[in-house]
C-alpha cells in the first residue's frame, strides 16, 4: 500500500466518532412495519412470536441486564440449544449496548470456562443442560447475574423487572463499539474471538439480505437447523430485513427422516445450512417429487467445500435453489457468493474443483503469494479479504492479529485463485497440506476425483507421518451404500467413524461389483493424479465423524491414523 501524500490536505486526517446506529434498532424498525406478523416460531416450547412482541422482550431484556450492571461493551455469555429465548438474547444483549459471546453449547465445561475467561462476561444466559457449567464458572469467582433461558423477561406491563428498570435503559452507542464475538471453530487450537462492532455487523447483515435472499419478505420463512451461536445466528438476525419469521426446526435434529416435515409443514422458503446437512435434505427428498414440487427458493449452505459430486446431486433433486457462500468467522462468511442461476453453469477446473462463487458486495479478494505480493489470474495462493465485513481483529490476540491481518488484508489460510472473470477456486487449506517425499499436496483435488466414483460418499485425504516420505496421503472413505442405509434408519451423520485400522476394506460395498474397491479407486487415483499425489492407504469408515459445526472432523481423522506411525511407532 502506498504512503500518504505529505501534500494533500487529508494527511492527518481521522474520522470522528460519533454515535452510530444500534443494531437492534432493525428489529423496532420491522416492528413498526409490520407489527402483528410471525416473527419466530419455536413449536418446541409452544413459542409463536410477533415481531411486536420479540420487540418487546428484546427491550425488556436490555432493561434487565443493564439493571444488573451490565455496562456498555460488557461480555454477556449465551450458551444454550436453539430455542426462541436464544433470539431474544441475540436482541436484547446487542440493544443494551453490551456484546453478546455465544460459544457452541455442545463444548465442553472445560472449554466454556476457557471461553469465559478470554472475555470475562458480565452476566451470562443459559440454559437449564448447562447448570454444572453454571457452578463452575460460580468456582472461579464470577458473580455476575445469570438469567435463564425458558425465564427470560417478557416485557408485558405487568412484568415486574420490565417496570423496575424502566428509567434506565440508555442503547445509544458508538459505531465501533464491539456487539458480538464471533468465536472461530478451534479447528487449529483455542477459539479466538473475533471482534464485531455494530458498524461491523451492520455491514454484515445487510450483506446476506443482498447477496442471499434478496427477496425474502414476511410471506416466507426461514428453517433454523444450526446452531444460532455461528453462521446461523447472522442467517437468523438478517431476516429482520424482509421481515421474514423464523421458525426452529423441531425436535433439534438435522434428520432426512424430519427435515421435510419441517420445510413442508411450515412452508419453508430459505435455510441456512452446511454441506453435511445438504446432503441429508437431498437424501431425504422423496422420490417421486420433482425440482419444482416444494417451497424452496433459497437453500443457502456453507461452512465447507460442497464436492462437485455432491453439489451436482443437490442441484439435480431440488432445482435452482441453491446458493453457496464461502467465509470465515472472521469475515462471518461473507466472502464470495454463487447464486442459483450460477450453479452448474461455471464449468470445474482442471482438477475437477468448482467454484464458491465471486466476490460478495462491497467485499474485495485478492490472492497473495508467499511474499505478499499479489498474484494475476489463474495463479494460485492465499486467499485475503478485504472490506466493511472483516472483523476489526481478534479479543486480546497481538500475535494473531499481527499474522492473520499482515499486508493490511485479512489471511483466510485458504488456497485458491480467481479466473479472468472473477470466480474464486479453493485448492485446500494451507493446514491441510501435506508434504510427500518434498512436494505439496492438497487434499481437495484428490478428494473431488474420488467423489467421482458412483460408490463413494463422502471423502476425507489426510497426511500422516512417514519414515521415508516424511508423509503420506490417507483416504478416508465413506460408502454411498453406507449413507444410503444411515438415511433409510434416519441416522445422523453425528455417528463416529468406525476407523480402526483392522477394518475390512470392502465394508459398506456392493460385492457383486467383482473388484477390490481400493485397488478400484487407487487406479482412479493413478489414472488423473501425479505419483506422490495417489494415496498410499484406503480406509473404509461406516460414517464420517463430524465435529459441533457440522464439518468433516477433518483433523479428528489425521490425529486418528497418525498414530502409531512415524516418530509415534
Amino acid at each position: 500500500m502506498r504512503a500518504i501524500s505529505q501534500t494533500s490536505p487529508a494527511k492527518d486526517f481521522t474520522p470522528t466518532p460519533r454515535r452510530g446506529v444500534n443494531v437492534s434498532r432493525f428489529l423496532t424498525q420491522t416492528a413498526r412495519r409490520i407489527p402483528d406478523h410471525t416473527a419466530v416460531i419455536d413449536d418446541d416450547h409452544s413459542v409463536r412470536w410477533t415481531w411486536s412482541e420479540l420487540d418487546a422482550r428484546a427491550e425488556a431484556l436490555a432493561l434487565a441486564l443493564q439493571a444488573g450492571g451490565v455496562g456498555r461493551r460488557d461480555s454477556v455469555l449465551l450458551v444454550s440449544a436453539n430455542h426462541a429465548e436464544v433470539i431474544q438474547s441475540f436482541w436484547g444483549i446487542i440493544r443494551a449496548g453490551a456484546v453478546i459471546a455465544p460459544p457452541n453449547a455442545a463444548l465442553s465445561t472445560e472449554e466454556l470456562l476457557s471461553i469465559s475467561s478470554d472475555v470475562i462476561p458480565a452476566a451470562i444466559i443459559v440454559d437449564r443442560a448447562h447448570v454444572d457449567f453454571v457452578e463452575a464458572l460460580k468456582q472461579t469467582g464470577f458473580t455476575g447475574a445469570v438469567l435463564w433461558i425458558g425465564e427470560l423477561p417478557d416485557g408485558s406491563p405487568s412484568n415486574t423487572a420490565a417496570e423496575s428498570v424502566a428509567e434506565v435503559g440508555d442503547f445509544a452507542v458508538e459505531e465501533d463499539d464491539p456487539c458480538w464475538y464471533f468465536f472461530t471453530s478451534g479447528s487449529t487450537g483455542k477459539p479466538k474471538a473475533a471482534t464485531f462492532t455494530h458498524r461491523h455487523l451492520g455491514a454484515v447483515l445487510a450483506n446476506h439480505r443482498c447477496d442471499l435472499f434478496p427477496v425474502e419478505d414476511e410471506n416466507g420463512a426461514s428453517l433454523v437447523l444450526a446452531p444460532l451461536s455461528h453462521g446461523a445466528g447472522i442467517h437468523m438476525l438478517a431476516q429482520v430485513f424482509g421481515g421474514t419469521p423464523s421458525v426452529i426446526h423441531p425436535g433439534g435434529k438435522a434428520d432426512p427422516g424430519t427435515l421435510w416435515d419441517s420445510i413442508d409443514g411450515y412452508q419453508i422458503t430459505n435455510a441456512f445450512t452446511v454441506p453435511t446437512i445438504l446432503n441429508r435434505i437431498v437424501a431425504g427428498y422423496p422420490a417421486d417429487r420433482g425440482p419444482a414440487d416444494h417451497s424452496l427458493k433459497r437453500v443457502v449452505y456453507a461452512g465447507a467445500p460442497m464436492l462437485a459430486a455432491d453439489q451436482s446431486r443437490a442441484l439435480q433433486r431440488l432445482g435452482p435453489c441453491l446458493v453457496q457462500y464461502f467465509g470465515l468467522a472472521e469475515v462471518t462468511g461473507a466472502i464470495t457468493v454463487l447464486r442459483p442461476e450460477e450453479h452448474g453453469t461455471i464449468p470445474v477446473d482442471s482438477a475437477g474443483i468448482g467454484t464458491c462463487g465471486r466476490a460478495r458486495t462491497g467485499v474485495d479478494i485478492v490472492i497473495l503469494d508467499e511474499s505478499g505480493r499479489e498474484s494475476a489470474a489463474g495463479d494460485q495462493g492465499e486467499v485475503c479479504v478485504a472490506g466493511p465485513t472483516v472483523c476489526a481483529g481478534y479479543l486480546g490476540r497481538a500475535d494473531a492479529n499481527a499474522e492473520s491481518f499482515a499486508h493490511g488484508v485479512f489471511h483466510t489460510g485458504d488456497v485458491g485463485y480467481l479466473d479472468e472473470s472473477g470466480f474464486l477456486f479453493l485448492t485446500g487449506r494451507k493446514s491441510d497440506m501435506y508434504i510427500s517425499g518434498g512436494s505439496n499436496v492438497y487434499p481437495r483435488e484428490i478428494e473431488e476425483l474420488l467423489l467421482t466414483d458412483a460408490e463413494v460418499a463422502q471423502a476425507v485425504v489426510v497426511g500422516v507421518p512417514d519414515a521415508q516420505w516424511g508423509e503420506i496421503g490417507i483416504a478416508i472413505i465413506e460408502p454411498a451404500s453406507s449413507r444410503a442405509a444411515n438415511a433409510s434408519a434416519g441416522s445422523s451423520a453425528e455417528a463416529g467413524a468406525d476407523a480402526e485400522a483392522g477394518a475390512d476394506p470392502s465394508a459398506g460395498t456392493d460385492p457383486s461389483a467383482g473388484t477390490d474397491p481400493s485397488e478400484r479407486l487407487r487406479a482412479l487415483c493413478k489414472s488423473a493424479l501425479a505419483p506422490y499425489k495417489v494415496p498410499k492407504e484406503i480406509h473404509f469408515v461406516e460414517a464420517m465423524p463430524v465435529t459441533a459445526y457440522g464439518k468433516l472432523a477433518r483433523k479428528e481423522l489425521k490425529a486418528e491414523y497418525s498414530a502409531g506411525r512415524g516418530s509415534a511407532r
